[in-house]
């Protein structure tokens, strides 16, 4: 089930996973198999065109990402997101890349001991968006 409240509570989960602490405001979506979170979504710092997200999951489900993909392009309007993953975290990278995210710098000393990269990804290039297969009138 894809769920949007508590928010508090999937930011924490979020935040744990990555170790960040959110504070508001920020709006949070959630991905709850058996009545625990598998995937959580933080987004914060919107600026009409850009949403800033922040991702945990230990797995991810395409009904997710199509919910992710919803929020950001339907209903806030985003052209785009941001993401921030560890510069040693390979597995967010990889991740971020699958979404159809392209690295766009890096934030030297942004995690305090560790350097942060900066991610974009474009609704047009988002797998799971309006473009991808079988997506077509979604």
């Amino acid at each position: 089930m894809i769920v949007f409240e508590p928010s508090a509570e999937i930011a924490a989960w979020v935040g744990a996973r990555i170790g960040v602490e959110f504070h508001p405001p920020y709006t949070a979506l959630a991905h709850v198999d058996r009545g625990r979170i598998i995937a959580g979504f933080v987004f914060n710092a919107w600026t009409e065109h850009d949403i800033e997200i922040s991702l945990a999951a230990d797995r991810l489900s395409l009904t997710l990402m199509r919910a992710v993909y919803d929020y950001v392009v339907r209903q806030l309007g985003c052209r785009r997101a941001t993401a921030r993953t560890r510069a040693d975290n390979s597995d967010a990278q990889r991740l971020l890349e699958r979404l159809g995210a392209q690295p766009e710098g890096r934030q030297r000393g942004y995690f305090g001991d560790c350097d942060a990269l900066l991610y974009a990804i474009m609704k047009e290039d988002f797998p799971y968006g309006l473009h991808a297969k079988g997506s077509e009138g979604a």
